[in-house]
C-alpha cells in the first residue's frame, strides 16, 4: 500500500534574506503529499533603541565614537579595554569624541544571532550591528523566532495548532502580565498574525541630534529601504562594515515580487526611541507605521537628566556615561536628543519636580519648581545655582575652548556665547516637546518599569537568588531635592552658593553642603512611573506597569532596570501581544486587490 502521510519542507532564509526549501526527487511510487512551508508576505519589525544605545562612529576616518559596554559574559574583554580607555579619557576628548555634527550610525558593531536563526550579514543589513548587543540582540532574537513560530498546520486533523509562546502564554490575559484591563489575544488573532513572516531590523539613529532629526532618518529608513526591499527588489547595502567573506561591505536583496510584500511596519522602542518614533508618526506623519509597542519610554521627559546634568551619572555607570557634571554638561550641552530627555511642561501633570529642603524636617525652604508649570523658563534657561547650567558652570560646556557645533538645520544665528548657544537649545526642546505632547501613533501599546523598594516576602533574587548583590528598589528620581542638614535656618534670599564639586554637593556661603537626595520614586531606576505611564493617561490601548505591587501574577517577581528591560518575560509578553493586535490590520496576505 502506498504511503499516504504528507512530507513536510520547512523553508530557511538565504544569505539574501530571502526563504527558500531545500528538496529532493523521490521514486513515483512514493505518493505522500509534500508540502512547502514557506510565508512570502512579511511584517518588518522595526527596532527603536534608546539613548547610547546606538554604536556612533567619526564621519571622517570611521573610527568609534561611541560603542556601549557590552554587559555579558562575551563582552567581558572588550568591556576592560573600554574601562581603560574611558578612565584615562579626559573631559575634552571625550567631548570631541561626541560632537552632533562629526558622527554618524556605526553599522560594524558586534552581532549576536540569538534564537533568530538567520545569517550574520542578513543581521547586519538589518541593522543588528548597530545596537548594542547585550542589552538587545538576544531580544531581538527571540522576538524574531516566537513572531514566526507562533502556530503550526496539522495535515493530519486539517487544523492548527498554537505552539511555543503562543501555546503557553498567548490566550493569557493582559491583566495576568501588569495591565489594569485588556482582553486576551484570541485563537483568531494568534492564527492571523501567524500567516505573516515578521522580519526584525534595527533602526539605528545618532541620539546626540534632535529626536525630530532622527524621527526623519527613521522614516527614511523604512519608505527608502526597508519596503523597498520586499517591494521593489532594491538592495540593502551596508558601506564600510565587512560581511565575513573578504568583502568591505555588505549587501542584501530579493528579487522583484510581482505584487507588494511587505505594505507597512510595527515600531518597537526602547526608552529614547520611544521619542524618536513619535516624532515619526506625529511630527512627519509617516503613514507606512501600523502602529508602535514603547518599552521604558520617558513619555514626558526624566528629571535624572537634570540630575546628571549637575551631578553626573551614577556608580559605575560613571565612568563610561559621566563622571560629573564636567562630563556631562561638555557632551550633552551640545546635543538637543539628549536635551529632550528633560521633563517636559506636563510631566506628573505639570507638579513642580524640583526643590531646596531641610534635610532634617524635609520642609521645603522656598517653593518648588516648576511653579507655572514652565521648566524650559524656570529652570532650563535659569543662570541661578539650581538651573540647568548655573552661570558657575558655563564653562563647561566648551572644554576645549571651540564654539559647539550643531547639526539641526533651523538654528538661528547666535554670538557664540555659551548661555546664547544653551538658550537656542532649550527653544528647540521647547518646541519638540510641544510637537509630541500627548500625541500618538494609534494604536499604541506601551510598558514600564513601577517598582519601588523589593517585595521583602517576595524571590529574593542576587546571586543564585540568595539575595547576594540583589538591588534593593528601583526607586527612580520623580522629583529632584537639594537637600541640606540646617539649611532651613537660612533666609532663602541669602541662599548663595560658594563650591560646586560637580558631583552632586554644593557648599553654601553659611559652611552648609546640599546634597541631591535619593530617588524615592517607583520606576525603573531612570524613568520614573509618572513618566512611563503618560501614556496610559494619553489614552493609548494598553499600558502595563511591571514590578511587584501592580496587576497581575506575573508581578511578583521583582521589577526590572531600565538598561536591561527586554530581558525580562513580562516585557516579551506586552510586546508580543502589542504586536498580535497590531497585525489585524495587514491584509496583504489575502490578495484583496487581485480578487475584487
Amino acid at each position: 500500500m502506498a504511503e499516504t502521510s504528507h512530507v513536510l519542507y520547512h523553508s530557511v532564509v538565504d544569505k539574501d534574506g530571502d526563504q527558500y526549501v531545500q528538496t529532493v526527487l523521490t521514486p513515483t511510487e512514493d505518493q505522500r503529499e509534500k508540502i512547502v512551508l514557506a510565508k512570502p508576505y512579511v511584517i518588518p519589525i522595526l527596532f527603536l533603541p534608546g539613548i547610547m544605545g546606538t554604536n556612533l562612529r567619526k564621519k571622517e576616518g570611521k573610527d568609534i565614537a561611541w560603542q556601549p559596554p557590552n554587559l555579558d559574559l562575551r563582552g567581558a574583554a572588550d568591556l576592560i579595554c573600554q574601562l581603560f580607555s574611558y578612565v584615562f579619557k579626559n573631559t575634552k576628548d571625550r567631548a570631541a569624541d561626541l560632537v552632533t555634527s562629526t558622527v554618524e550610525v556605526d553599522p560594524s558593531g558586534p552581532i549576536d544571532a540569538g534564537k533568530s536563526g538567520l545569517p550574520k550579514n542578513v543581521l547586519i543589513a538589518r541593522g543588528w550591528g548597530a545596537l548594542m548587543r547585550s542589552s538587545y540582540h538576544p531580544f531581538m532574537g527571540k522576538l524574531q523566532h516566537s513572531l514566526n513560530s507562533l502556530a503550526e498546520y496539522d495535515f493530519e486533523i486539517c487544523k492548527a495548532n498554537l505552539k511555543n509562546w503562543a501555546e503557553e502564554f498567548g490566550e493569557d490575559a493582559p491583566t495576568k502580565w501588569g495591565a489594569e484591563a485588556g482582553e486576551a489575544l484570541t485563537r483568531e488573532e494568534i492564527l492571523h498574525a501567524a500567516n505573516y513572516q515578521f522580519d526584525v531590523w534595527a533602526g539605528g539613529y545618532n541620539w546626540l541630534e534632535s529626536n525630530r532629526d532622527s524621527g526623519a532618518a527613521i522614516k527614511d529608513l523604512i519608505e527608502k529601504t526597508i519596503l523597498p526591499y520586499y517591494n521593489e527588489g532594491k538592495s540593502v547595502i551596508v558601506k564600510d562594515t565587512p560581511d565575513g567573506e573578504g568583502n568591505d561591505q555588505c549587501s542584501i536583496r530579493r528579487r522583484k515580487p510581482l505584487r507588494a510584500m511587505a505594505e507597512k511596519v510595527i515600531v518597537i522602542t526602547h526608552s529614547m526611541g520611544g521619542m524618536v518614533s513619535r516624532a515619526l508618526t506625529e511630527i512627519h506623519q509617516c503613514d507606512k507605521v501600523m502602529g508602535v509597542s514603547h518599552g521604558v519610554q520617558p513619555a514626558t521627559g526624566a528629571p535624572a537628566t537634570y540630575k546628571r546634568m549637575r551631578s553626573g551619572f551614577e556608580s559605575v555607570e560613571q565612568l563610561f556615561l559621566g563622571r560629573n557634571a564636567a562630563d556631562v554638561v561638555a557632551i550633552v550641552s551640545q546635543a538637543p536628543g539628549a536635551l529632550e530627555l528633560l521633563p517636559t511642561a506636563d510631566y506628573n501633570d505639570g507638579k513642580p519636580w524640583l526643590r531646596v529642603r531641610d534635610k532634617g524636617t524635609g520642609v521645603d525652604i522656598v517653593d518648588a519648581l516648576p511653579s507655572n508649570k514652565d521648566p524650559y523658563s524656570e529652570i532650563y534657561l535659569s543662570p541661578e545655582w539650581y538651573g540647568l547650567v548655573p552661570d558657575a558652570n558655563l564653562g563647561l560646556m566648551n572644554p576645549g575652548g571651540q564654539k559647539p557645533k550643531t547639526q539641526s538645520v533651523d538654528i538661528k544665528p547666535d554670538d557664540g556665547s555659551p548661555r546664547t548657544t544653551l538658550n537656542d537649545t532649550v527653544a528647540r526642546v521647547r518646541e519638540f516637546h510641544q510637537s509630541i505632547e500627548q500625541r500618538y501613533k494609534d494604536p499604541t501599546y506601551a510598558h514600564y518599569g513601577a517598582q519601588g523598594m523589593r517585595d521583602p516576602n517576595g524571590p529574593t533574587g542576587g546571586l543564585l537568588n540568595t539575595g547576594l548583590g540583589a538591588a534593593k528598589d528601583r526607586n527612580s528620581w520623580g522629583e529632584v531635592a537639594w537637600e541640606g542638614q540646617g539649611v532651613g535656618s537660612i533666609s532663602p534670599d541669602k541662599l548663595a552658593i560658594v563650591a560646586d564639586d560637580g558631583n552632586g554637593t554644593l557648599r553654601t556661603s553659611g559652611g552648609i553642603h546640599l546634597t541631591v537626595g535619593k530617588p524615592d520614586c517607583p520606576g525603573d531606576g531612570t524613568v520614573p512611573s509618572y513618566s512611563g505611564a503618560a501614556p496610559g493617561k494619553a489614552g493609548i490601548a494598553i499600558c502595563f506597569a511591571h514590578g511587584q505591587g501592580n496587576p497581575g501574577q506575573h508581578n511578583t517577581a521583582f521589577g526590572y532596570e531600565h538598561q536591561g528591560s527586554y530581558g525580562d518575560e513580562r516585557a516579551l509578553y506586552a510586546t508580543m501581544y502589542a504586536i498580535i493586535k497590531i497585525a489585524k490590520q495587514a491584509n496583504w496576505h489575502e490578495n484583496k486587490k487581485e480578487s475584487a
